[in-house]
């Protein structure tokens, strides 16, 4: 019991001083908590997975694209997700593919990440494709955020605008805001 406590209260100073964060001397004072979102183990139910602070410093497209960069990371195997604008208040995002998926018209048999596509992959499927339009969406819309905040995002494939009947099971043409999320 004294083993768990002790554990307890360096795990609570670790993170009060900020040394997981690369801040060993403070931790900034002002910050946008931001949630990341996934899908349950059915993916049929969206839920809150974490908040990741960032600096209050940085502008909108900086944060924009370091969330981009989490998600990318964290939910789709780094495939590229670039913030291209913000233009009145909608962020303008691409998906695009690993260069050597690029060059090939079957699903790569790379096992692991490095075989996972949005083609191939992420945009197929009815929960998949659902699952995928719900994070995205989800995740640049911040719907639970009270701050200053974007007013939505459409995203692009591959450099061309996602329109409706590109994809059987992704629900990401328009511009997609706090009040038509994918469901």
């Amino acid at each position: 019991m004294l083993k768990n406590i002790s554990l307890f209260v360096i795990a609570v100073f670790v993170f009060s001083g900020g040394i997981l964060t690369g801040c060993s001397d403070k931790t900034p004072t002002i910050s946008k908590n931001i949630a990341i979102y996934g899908t349950d183990e059915q993916a049929t139910k969206v839920q809150t997975d974490l908040y990741v602070n960032f600096d209050s410093k940085l502008n909108q497209t900086q944060q924009l694209e370091q969330l981009s960069s989490l998600i990318s990371r964290y939910k789709f195997c780094n495939l590229p997700i670039e913030v291209k604008s913000i233009d009145n208040g909608i962020a303008m995002v691409n998906l695009d593919e690993h260069s050597w998926v690029k060059q090939t018209t079957t699903p790569p048999s790379i096992p692991g990440c490095s075989g996972k596509s949005w083609r191939y992959g992420y945009f197929q499927g009815s929960t998949g494709g659902l699952a995928t339009s719900a994070i995205l969406a989800r995740n640049f819309v911040q719907p639970d955020y009270k701050g200053d905040w974007i007013k939505g995002v459409r995203f692009s494939y591959a450099g061309k605008p996602i329109q409706d009947g590109d994809w059987d099971h992704i629900s990401l043409d328009g511009v997609i805001t706090r009040d038509n999320l994918p469901e």
